[in-house]
């Protein structure tokens, strides 16, 4: 291996971990808006029950389909492309959804465990297999 090959090699692997870091501050940026959206409807809710019954048990026919559990469905989504990696984020309520293709590199995992940790994510459910020379996981957290 030539001393370029290396230095190639290194090149992308900084890349690549910059392009990580800018999807963990991305999603940590999501994360923040979530609970913030979520206080705000709180205090929204508790100073809408000193109101009218009435009025508050009110909804327009129209918004049916845009409720959950009798509250409006919030959802974001976020995806990111690099050259060996692909990474798709929905996030809908509380349930975060994290889609995550990227070529085999030693250690996936352990970096995506820590990217969770740091985002203050509980993992429920993992999914994962190898397609060629991908591996392709699902993670469903809260």
């Amino acid at each position: 291996m030539t001393k370029n090959d290396r230095a190639s090699i290194v090149g992308d692997a900084i890349a690549y971990i910059k392009e990580l870091l800018r999807t963990v501050d991305t999603l940590k940026i999501l994360v923040e808006k979530k609970r913030c959206a979520r206080e705000r409807i709180k205090r929204q809710k508790t100073e809408g029950d000193a109101g009218d019954v009435e009025s508050s048990n009110m909804k327009p026919l129209g918004d049916q389909d845009q409720t959950y559990n009798g509250s409006p469905l919030r959802s974001s989504r976020l995806q990111r492309k690099s050259k060996n990696t692909e990474v798709d984020v929905r996030i809908i309520d509380d349930d975060v959804t994290i889609k995550l293709i990227q070529q085999k590199r030693i250690n996936c995992l352990l970096f995506v465990s820590r990217a969770l940790d740091e985002l203050q994510l509980d993992l429920h459910h993992v999914a994962g297999g190898l397609i060629g020379d991908c591996y392709s996981f699902l993670f469903n957290t809260k």
